[in-house]
């Protein structure tokens, strides 16, 4: 089951999961690609009310600072509607607690929650430098392992060649793709 929704890059969002399946991370069929542009705050100020809240093991302020919208979807198991209304849940703390570091640092920026299973997304990353203000988001999902299943499936055995290896895709998947 291919699943789509009527976003404008929706095409990109199906060449990115195909992307990274080609590239030896077959269980990834999952691509929601977010826009993320940022409403308030100096970095400064940002990153410290991340920091505090990660300190504070609370939810991070992102609705504070960012605004963020759909703009493609690809899934092999799930409707975007279904992806969408579970995005509260899947889009886990870890992830966004990384997000002013998505947005603020240069491309290719990959952050990954390595305990996240199911329908949680496993992989926050930027392709590219922001646009206009913009950052151009891609989370990632298997929804059949975490990404510490990887560990023994790929050469080296060990994490840091295992996203090694993920940014490498990730980088060649760059000069590839254009998502908007």
């Amino acid at each position: 089951m291919k699943n789509r929704s009527s976003l404008q890059a929706d095409a990109a969002a199906e060449r990115i999961v195909q992307h990274f399946q080609a590239n030896g991370f077959a269980g990834i069929t999952e691509a929601f690609i977010i826009q993320i542009r940022k409403k308030a705050g100096s970095r400064t100020e940002i990153e410290t009310a991340f920091e505090l809240t990660f300190e504070q093991e609370k939810m991070p302020p992102v609705q504070q600072f960012f605004e963020i919208q759909p703009c493609g979807y690809f899934s092999n198991f799930r409707t975007f509607t279904e992806a969408k209304s579970a995005i509260p849940s899947d889009f886990t703390v870890s992830l966004r607690h990384e997000i002013p570091r998505l947005f603020f640092d240069d491309a290719p920026v990959v952050v990954d929650d390595i305990l996240a299973s199911s329908t949680k997304y496993d992989v926050l990353m930027k392709l590219q430098d922001n646009i206009d203000g913009c950052a151009i988001a891609i989370l990632l999902n298997d929804p059949d392992a975490s990404f510490l299943d990887y560990i023994g499936t790929h050469h080296g055995y060990d994490w840091q060649t295992i996203m090694g290896d993920f940014k490498i895709t990730t980088s060649s998947l760059a000069s590839e793709i254009n998502l908007l």
